[in-house]
C-alpha cells in the first residue's frame, strides 16, 4: 500500500495536483486562474484549489505585469523550487514532479501515471538492487511526497515575496528570457502570439474545398480589436490564387476587406466581442468554404505572420491537440494520396520533394484522415510549416 505523506498539506498542494491532472499547459491553466473573477456561484474544487494556488500573486507583483507574465513567472518559481527540493530522495521526488506537472517535453501522455511509467523507463528513477522495475506504489509515494513538500515551499516562497516583491524580478527575468527561443517578428506582424492553432482542411478530389481553423491567441500589446486572416482557394502551375472570405464560426464576427491597392489581396478582418488588452486571450474559430476549385493541392501551409505558435502539445496517444499548431486534412475517398509528408522552416520548392521511405517526416493516412501536431517544436514568426503530399 502507497504511504501517505506526513504533515499538514499546504493550501497550494491540490492546485499542483490540479496542474498536473490537467493536459492543458500549466502556464496557461495558471495565466487563467490568475484572470478568473471570483465567483460564488460559478465556484468549484477546482477553481478553489487554483484560486488557492495562485493567492496573493497578483498583488505582490509589479503592477504593469500582465497575466501572462504573472503566470510565467510563477510558473518559473514552481520550476525553481522542484530543483530545490534535498537529497537523497530529493532525486526521486524530482523526477516524479517533472514527469507529473508536465516538464518533460518527450513524455505528452495523458496521465499522471503513464507518465510516472514513461519516467521510470526512461530510468529517471534509477535501478532498483535486484535490477527490476519500481512498481507504481513506490512511483505514486515519490510523487505524493514530493507534491506535499513542494506545496509547502510554494507556500514559504510566495509568503517571503508578499514582503519582498521586488525579488519577483529575478523569476520575471527568468520567464521573459523563454523568448529568446522566438525569433524577432516582421514590423507588420500581427500583435499576437498563439497559444493553440488546429486547422482542419477538407478535400473535393484533389483540391480543398473546405478549412475550418481554431484559434487561442494571446495580445502582445494593448487594444487589439481584430485578427487578420487569409483564404485562397487554388496553387496551379502558374501559382494562381483565388481568395475567398473567411466565415466567422464562433468568438468572433468578420468584416471582409478589399486594400486600395489592386496588387494586395483582400483579407477578412475577425472582430472580437471586445478588444484585447495586452495579455488577455482570445478563443476563436473560421471557416473558409472554396467551392468548386479544379486546381489540385500539394501542400496545406500555415504561415506564421504574427509572433509565433507555442511549442506544440497533444494527448491521449496525439488523438487530442492541447497546445501549439496541428494541421489535419480528409481527404477524397475516390482521391487518396499516395504519400503524406510534413515540413517546417523550408522554401517552397523543397516541399514537393518527397521524403524516401523510413524518413520520420512520412505521416500515415487512417481511413480517410491525416494529422499532424508540431510535437515539442515552436513555430517561429516568418516561417511556414504544413503538411504535403503525392497524388
Amino acid at each position: 500500500m502507497t504511504s501517505k505523506p506526513d504533515g499538514e498539506a499546504s493550501p497550494r498542494e491540490a492546485g499542483l495536483r490540479w496542474l498536473a491532472k490537467s493536459t492543458t499547459a500549466p502556464a496557461l491553466n495558471l495565466q487563467h486562474a490568475l484572470q478568473q473573477p471570483r465567483d460564488p456561484a460559478k465556484s468549484s474544487r477546482r477553481m478553489a484549489a487554483m484560486r488557492a494556488l495562485v493567492a496573493g500573486v497578483a498583488t505582490s507583483m509589479p503592477p504593469d505585469t500582465t497575466s501572462e507574465q504573472r503566470a510565467d513567472a510563477l510558473w518559473r518559481l514552481i520550476q525553481d523550487e522542484i530543483e530545490r527540493l534535498g537529497q537523497p530522495e530529493g532525486q526521486r521526488r524530482r523526477a516524479a514532479l517533472k514527469a507529473a506537472l508536465h516538464l518533460d517535453p518527450e513524455n505528452a501522455l495523458p496521465t499522471i501515471d503513464e507518465r510516472l511509467a514513461f519516467a521510470r523507463d526512461e530510468g529517471h528513477f534509477g535501478q532498483k538492487p535486484n535490477g527490476s522495475r519500481h512498481g507504481y506504489d513506490s512511483l505514486r509515494m515519490w510523487w505524493g511526497w514530493g507534491v506535499r513538500m513542494l506545496g509547502l515551499a510554494v507556500d514559504e516562497r510566495l509568503d517571503y515575496l508578499a514582503t519582498e516583491p521586488a525579488e519577483w524580478r529575478l523569476y520575471l527575468q527568468a520567464a521573459d528570457s523563454q523568448d529568446a527561443e522566438y525569433r524577432v517578428p516582421s514590423p507588420g506582424a500581427q500583435p499576437f502570439f498563439v497559444e493553440l492553432f488546429v486547422t482542419s482542411v477538407f478535400m473535393r478530389e484533389k483540391a480543398v474545398y473546405r478549412r475550418i481553423t481554431e484559434r487561442l491567441v494571446t495580445a502582445r500589446e494593448a487594444d487589439v480589436a481584430y485578427y487578420t486572416a487569409r483564404g485562397y482557394s487554388a496553387v496551379g502551375v502558374q501559382l494562381e490564387r483565388t481568395y475567398v472570405p473567411v466565415r466567422p464560426l464562433w468568438g468572433c464576427m468578420a468584416e471582409d476587406v478589399v486594400p486600395d491597392d489592386e496588387s494586395e489581396p483582400p483579407v477578412t478582418r475577425l472582430w472580437f466581442p471586445r478588444p484585447l488588452r495586452e495579455g488577455e486571450q482570445a478563443h476563436f474559430a473560421s471557416e473558409a468554404v472554396f467551392g468548386d476549385s479544379q486546381f489540385d493541392r500539394r501542400w496545406i501551409d500555415v504561415e506564421i505572420d504574427h509572433h509565433g505558435i507555442a511549442r506544440g502539445e497533444s494527448a491521449y496517444d496525439g488523438r487530442l491537440p492541447v497546445a501549439g499548431l496541428t494541421i489535419r486534412v480528409r481527404f477524397d475517398e475516390a482521391c487518396l494520396p499516395s504519400a503524406v509528408w510534413w515540413y517546417a522552416e523550408v522554401p517552397e520548392r523543397e516541399r514537393y520533394r518527397r521524403p524516401l521511405p523510413g524518413d520520420p517526416r512520412l505521416l500515415e493516412v487512417v481511413g480517410l484522415d491525416v494529422q499532424k501536431t508540431f510535437t515539442g517544436m515552436i513555430c517561429q514568426p516568418r516561417e511556414s510549416y504544413g503538411i504535403a503530399f503525392a497524388w
